[in-house]
């Protein structure tokens, strides 16, 4: 009868049994994410800069594919990869037009194709495993840290917290925040996000600030549930974007304050007293090269101007800008650049080394980048300190910041974590029905998230 029994249960209910190896190829995966993330600490110096974790997780990239194929079939994936193929393309041509010179060529075709190679990496290792992802981050934390000690870069001398352990330490700080933010004691979670900022404020790294205020700002509950708009409609998001504004208001504010007051050392003063004369505010004050690697594009807006453009005309008008706008004293010249057209911005700096296809494709993951950042504030689901302290500095970082060596790794990461939010749904916006539907299901990082992902 037993045995007949067994016979009569539906094939669809049994449980199939785990298989073997599945405990000890997991094991491996989490080790190798690790390892990857410790890989930060070190940097392999030829042409340019290729981080450790980059030849582990290049060198990986093989087994990867062929163990997952599947994971890279993923609409918005797919999209990214392409259009990163027409950027690569974009620069191919460039360098060929404008006869750009056999190092900076190679360094321009390596920055973007081992940004592809990282992204599909991690696409395949990482994808709807917040488990894997937390081992990730806490190598990167650690390796961060490590590398301080053992390949310390050219500015950690002259600002060791800004150049060296900040980024080792927030990482942590926010992964720790997580397992609070889960336990509902946003009180602590609280204490953890504004004494790193305080931190940061008073050792006067100023960007940082502005970060961690917003990421308090809209995981936490600064203003009463009660008080603001429902969930997932567009009066909510506009309520966001004020509280954003409110923290950027406030974290200008202490830093000038402070600065002002000397406490945090005469050139800090004098350095904020300049941007504040400029006219443009800490923000574009601490990045006028924006306005200058707009006329670049502006100049060529097709084609871009080569890898790594040398071209003193631009960086002549960065100089006179500086001053004419009191950032710099009259006299004195930006060496930094050394001929390169100025470009701080991942945005700007394909779009005047590539041309417009550089552009196409930080404008894309922009877009997708404020549009995660919008679904996780409006869910708050228990990784939220993490995800949207990451997706601010990313949503920052297109528009503001260099990119390239280790920041090729963190940006992957962070797209895999956009594709990841972005394919799930709330669940307000499935019914049972739609999901019986249309085969949306709760999946465990779906669960995880506290939304309903497909399958």
């Amino acid at each position: 009868m037993a045995t007949a029994a067994r016979t009569m249960v539906s094939p669809r209910l049994q449980v199939r049994p785990p298989k073997r190896n599945e405990w000890a190829v997991s094991l491996g995966a989490d080790l190798l994410a690790f390892s990857i993330g410790l890989g930060m600490c070190y940097i392999v110096r030829i042409a340019g800069e290729i981080p450790t974790c980059e030849v582990i997780l290049i060198g990986s990239l093989p087994v990867l594919l062929a163990i997952h194929p599947d994971r890279i079939i993923r609409r918005r994936l797919l999209t990214m990869l392409v259009l990163m193929g027409l950027w690569l393309l974009a620069q191919i041509v460039t360098d060929i037009y404008r006869g750009t010179d056999i190092v900076n060529w190679a360094k321009g075709d390596a920055n973007i194709g081992f940004f592809m190679l990282d992204l599909a990496g991690l696409a395949v290792l990482l994808p709807h495993n917040l488990h894997r992802q937390k081992i990730f981050m806490l190598g990167l934390a650690l390796g961060s840290l490590i590398g301080v000690k053992i390949d310390p870069g050219v500015y950690v001398a002259g600002a060791p917290w800004k150049f060296g352990y900040a980024t080792g330490v927030m990482w942590l700080t926010m992964l720790i925040s997580c397992y609070f933010y889960r336990r509902r004691k946003y009180a602590v979670v609280g204490f953890l996000i504004l004494g790193i900022t305080g931190v940061n404020l008073v050792l006067n790294y100023r960007s940082p600030v502005l970060f961690l205020l917003v990421t308090a700002v809209l995981i936490l509950n600064v203003i009463p549930e009660r008080l603001l708009p429902p969930r997932g409609t567009t009066a909510r998001v506009a309520a966001l974007a004020v509280m954003v504004c409110a923290a950027g208001g406030l974290a200008s504010f202490a830093v000038s304050r402070l600065a002002d007051s000397g406490a945090l050392g005469p050139q800090a003063q004098l350095k904020n007293q300049m941007q504040s004369n400029s006219g443009m505010g800490l923000l574009f004050g601490g990045r006028p090269e924006i306005i200058v690697s707009s006329r670049a594009v502006f100049d060529s807006p097709f084609l871009g101007h080569g890898s790594w453009a040398r071209d003193m005309k631009y960086v002549d008008m960065m100089n006179d800008y500086s001053v004419d706008h009191g950032m710099r004293p009259e006299g004195e010249e930006e060496s930094e650049f050394q001929g390169l057209i100025p470009a701080h911005s991942h945005l700007m700096s394909a779009w005047v080394y590539a041309g417009v296809f550089g552009a196409v494709f930080w404008f894309y993951v922009f877009g997708l980048g404020v549009k995660a950042l919008i679904r996780i504030t409006t869910t708050l689901p228990p990784i939220s300190p993490l995800y949207v302290w990451l997706l601010v500095n990313f949503v920052f970082d297109v528009l503001f910041s260099p990119f390239g060596s280790i920041r090729r790794i963190i940006e992957a990461f962070i797209l895999v974590i956009i594709c990841d939010v972005l394919d799930v749904l709330p669940p307000a916006m499935v019914s049972v029905k739609s999901k019986m539907r249309s085969g949306v299901a709760t999946t465990g990082f779906g669960r995880a998230l506290g939304m309903n992902a497909r399958r």
